[in-house]
């Protein structure tokens, strides 16, 4: 844009310089401000079976966020309502809750189109320590499912409870939407 155009219309600017990145072929989700995409997929590991997206703060920041779009009505884990999907991401938090049968909360989200919840945890053997690196005090595991067919799962790992961290995370995942491809005039 040329700079006179700027000096007019200075919001057109930040819509020029935001860019979503696209989840699989469906969905958009526009980095929050001081995040950047990075690989999803360590040195080594095998690619996820499903279209997965990582960001993390480019400050350097220990926290992490990682989408995946998985099928919304797989045999055995259909997620169309509130009831479904938070039995659904229950079933996702897992492996960071502090027992087996563990039933904490969901704090539900408010995400245009869709719907959401989320589930915090944190790590009881971090609670009051230093954390070591390469790991996260918390990992907050949430579910939003996008005009009853696209499903999000997102892990958002970071150190302190209602963190810049947690916040810049969850904002990254409420920008999720639907792609709407270009069309061509």
């Amino acid at each position: 844009m040329h700079p006179f155009f700027a000096f007019l219309f200075p919001s057109s600017v930040a819509l020029v310089s935001a860019r979503a990145d696209l989840l699989g072929t469906a969905v958009d989700v526009l980095p929050a401000q001081g995040w950047k995409s990075i690989s999803a997929i360590e040195p080594g590991q095998t690619p996820p079976p499903f279209p997965t997206l990582k960001f993390v703060p480019a400050d350097g920041r220990n926290a992490a966020v990682i989408l995946s779009l998985l099928p919304a009505n797989a045999p055995g884990y259909e997620v169309n309502d509130l009831a479904s999907l938070t039995r659904f991401n229950l079933v996702a938090a897992r492996p960071f809750l502090s027992a087996p049968d563990a039933r904490p909360p969901l704090t539900e989200l408010k995400i245009a189109g869709g719907i959401g919840g989320y589930i915090v945890n944190e790590d009881p053997d971090l609670v009051g320590k230093p954390v070591p690196p390469d790991e996260y005090r918390i990992a907050a595991t949430a579910t939003v499912l996008l005009e009853g067919k696209y499903l999000i799962h997102c892990t958002i790992f970071y150190d302190e409870k209602d963190s810049r961290d947690f916040k810049e995370a969850l904002k990254l995942l409420l920008s999720a939407s639907v792609h709407a491809p270009s069309s061509t005039i």
